[in-house]
């Protein structure tokens, strides 16, 4: 099917004769696009905040799937009196009389190389059962557990994950109310629709897929998803988080990004900065949420009669209404009490996911539909950078452009990126995409020993930065703005945002990577932005102040003032006077000279 759907207009001339059309920016996928209201949830701190608020006060069911969870982590924290456990929280809501359903991503292969699940499948050591073990500090671990500790965990908190995970499993806590299961996603039982998607067209259009990469990809996806639902059953209270957020401790952390570490109760407990977007939802948005959940609860779990009798609540009970957004705002939202919310608005939403049991790649579609219809700036903020196949579909409408006597010089688009460094273990496993996307936007400055090696130039051989005709680029990665030189501390960026021209917008799972787009499971919301409801313009002006520490909505003076913030931290960085940065951003390197190309 298209993606352009017929429409008669009728129009209502006046006194100019004249109309203004916009473009079609959503698909026409598996989810029709729907009034919502929606609002950014920008880092971990509003993001498990606001989720803490709707999972206190649940009234029927909370529903969560993810690619992470870790039932110590604090979604609340500033101090050990008032920081909260999701476990407990949980618990809370369980014991109140609350379904509670977790569906989380496990594989034993997965978990040994990147734990996260910790306590999964927890046994006592040498239990009876009138006689159960309790963790104290000065006594040795008691339970086993498939899920392994996590990097950065605390042996208290890892402790407490497998005590809840027992206690869960047992009914001890909870009143049996708490249902976790883990769900996998593989292909190796059949092979056939493995292969035919390794060798699918969309492969072939990315290119540079080696066999065992293909392979690999095809027979060990993972399941990447990360919604929330709270009351489905209740329309009137009924809201739903889409997020780029795990349910790691990892994932919490302000915007301030400082480079100091805390305990877990207190801040950031990891090794490093995290910068990430969510999203709180209503509207009939949650009907999409629900058979997402439903879906996956049934094909990996099994038939739950609480779940089908969902069936009877539509799209039309849960259709958007102001007094219901109203509610939303004013018993989460503005209950936060965190600098920098942003209520919900009303939008055009549409639920876009990559789906490779059912041969969905809305995604995918949703990004090619979109990329070519920029016309002032696309903003990137994505964990990864790798997706080749996007910068021809620029160049080739700008070339449409072109033809049609579209001045490019006066008027070019502006490609702002936030992204990663590729010097990271687990970004450099694909770094030679990476470097292909780079090197294909005319900036081999960025990479240059990967330039010289291809183009079989010297090791000393000076390279230069170039330009597509029209398009003008920033490729960023992100410090601690108060880290010092000679080492400022790297920001991880697990961000899956685009946005274009203030009027677009995604947000979700998805990274820009073929993994995301072609074989993982993925969830996304867009949003179409109007003059009326003015919500991705402070988006962007929330994340930009925090990169670059201002923000306008002239994109010439806004790329002008990132290449003076580029400029002059490479010369603090540079200085043999200890300093810290400008702002946060700085610009894309990656001086490495070997690659790999598995992701």
């Amino acid at each position: 099917m298209s993606d352009a759907t017929e429409q008669t207009i009728n129009l209502v001339l006046g006194e100019n004769n004249s109309a203004i059309l916009t473009p079609q920016w959503f698909i026409s996928g598996k989810y029709a696009p729907v009034a919502a209201g929606f609002a950014p949830l920008i880092n971990g701190e509003r993001a498990f905040a606001t989720i803490a608020k709707a999972i206190e006060q649940a009234q029927k069911s909370i529903d969560i799937i993810t690619w992470g969870f870790q039932s110590s982590m604090y979604f609340t924290r500033g101090s050990k009196d008032e920081a909260k456990r999701v476990g407990d929280l949980l618990v809370e809501a369980a014991d109140r009389g609350v379904k509670v359903r977790i569906l989380v991503w496990y594989t034993l292969g997965g978990d040994s190389q990147d734990p996260n699940f910790p306590g999964w499948k927890a046994t006592p050591k040498n239990f009876g059962y009138g006689n159960f073990a309790v963790y104290t500090p000065s006594t040795p671990a008691v339970y086993s557990a498939s899920g392994n500790q996590l990097p950065y965990q605390t042996p208290e908190d890892y402790e407490y994950d497998c005590q809840w995970h027992w206690e869960i499993s047992i009914k001890k806590r909870g009143k049996g109310n708490i249902l976790v299961r883990h769900r996998e996603l593989n292909w190796t039982n059949d092979i056939q629709e493995a292969t035919e998607r390794q060798t699918s067209h969309h492969v072939k259009e990315y290119g540079d897929i080696g066999y065992v990469q293909g392979r690999l990809l095809a027979l060990y996806p993972t399941h990447h998803q990360k919604v929330i639902l709270v009351d489905y059953e209740v329309p009137d209270d009924a809201v739903g988080f889409v997020m780029g957020h795990n349910s790691l401790s990892t994932y919490w952390d302000k915007d301030s990004h400082s480079e100091h570490q805390f305990s877990a109760a207190i801040g950031r407990d990891a090794d490093t900065a995290w910068q990430d977007n969510s999203s709180c939802v209503c509207g009939a948005v949650l009907a999409h949420i629900n058979h997402n959940f439903v879906e996956a609860w049934e094909k990996n779990v099994g038939e739950d009669a609480e779940l089908s009798r969902r069936s009877s609540f539509t799209e039309e009970d849960h259709q958007f209404t102001q007094q219901r957004m109203d509610k939303i705002n004013n018993r989460l939202i503005h209950s936060v009490t965190v600098d920098g919310m942003i209520p919900l608005k009303k939008v055009m939403a549409q639920i876009c996911r990559t789906q490779p049991q059912y041969k969905e790649f809305d995604v995918l579609r949703l990004y090619k539909h979109t990329l070519v219809r920029a016309r002032k700036y696309i903003y990137i903020e994505n964990q990864y950078f790798r997706y080749p196949p996007f910068v021809k579909l620029l160049q080739d409408a700008i070339n449409e452009r072109v033809k049609e006597g579209y001045d490019i010089e006066q008027n070019p688009l502006h490609l702002f990126v936030v992204t990663n460094s590729s010097n990271d273990a687990a970004i450099h496993s694909g770094s030679y995409q990476t470097y292909k996307m780079i090197e294909a936007l005319q900036r081999p400055d960025m990479v240059p020993n990967y330039h010289r090696k291809e183009h079989k130039l010297g090791d000393e051989e000076p390279i230069a930065a170039g330009s597509i005709p029209g398009i003008k680029s920033h490729i960023c990665t992100l410090v601690s703005p108060d880290s010092t030189t000679p080492h400022w501390k790297s920001v991880y960026v697990h961000s899956k945002v685009l946005m274009i021209d203030d009027t677009f917008m995604t947000l979700g799972s998805s990274n820009v990577n073929l993994r995301s787009m072609l074989f993982d499971s993925e969830f996304n919301i867009a949003i179409q932005d109007t003059d009326v409801t003015n919500i991705i313009p402070p988006i962007r002006q929330h994340l930009w102040k925090m990169h670059t520490k201002q923000s306008s909505d002239d994109m010439s003076k806004e790329f002008n003032h990132w290449f003076d913030i580029i400029s002059e931290n490479k010369k603090l960085s540079n200085s043999s006077i200890p300093a810290t940065p400008v702002a946060s951003l700085i610009e894309f390197f990656d001086g490495n000279k070997k690659w790999k190309n598995m992701d």
